[in-house]
């Protein structure tokens, strides 16, 4: 398996989308109302670079990362004045217990900050994922686990 790419997406799925999620097996399949068009340029990017797209389910109250998928494709289906995000995966995982707590996730920082990073070496605060950051999905750091 390639190498991980240095960001993943998080997202919250109920009890029964995960359970449908796992009964499709290796292949399964998400779908939300909203327009994913930054997480498919994440894709691109990691496929570009040979590497894996990672995302992390969260379900539960309260909420906690239950499991880990690589993300296989990304559609944006517009239609009219419909929008609707297709996410299909393939593998999966529990996730590891270290990382299944939301403040156990650093969110990806903004550009500017990554630029200082790179061009001044100086490594920003980070940013703990929140519930209030999934809807409809957030882009963190890949954890460690997964790396």
């Amino acid at each position: 398996m390639p190498n991980a790419h240095r960001h993943c997406i998080a997202f919250a799925v109920d009890g029964t989308a995960l359970t449908r999620l796992l009964e499709d097996g290796d292949v399964g399949g998400y779908r939300d109302p909203e327009p994913w068009w930054v997480a498919a340029d994440l894709l691109a990017e990691a496929r570009a670079a040979d590497e894996t797209l990672y995302a992390l389910l969260v379900t539960g109250t309260p909420p906690r990362i239950d499991r880990w998928a690589v993300v296989r494709d990304i559609e944006v289906h517009e239609l009219a004045s419909t929008r609707e995000t297709r996410v299909r995966f393939g593998e999966s995982g529990e996730m590891n217990p270290i990382f299944a707590e939301l403040d156990a996730i650093t969110l990806r920082p903004a550009e500017f900050v990554l630029e200082r990073e790179r061009r001044e070496g100086l490594r920003r605060r980070r940013d703990h994922l929140d519930a209030s950051w999934l809807h409809s999905y957030a882009i963190c750091e890949t954890p460690a686990c997964l790396a």
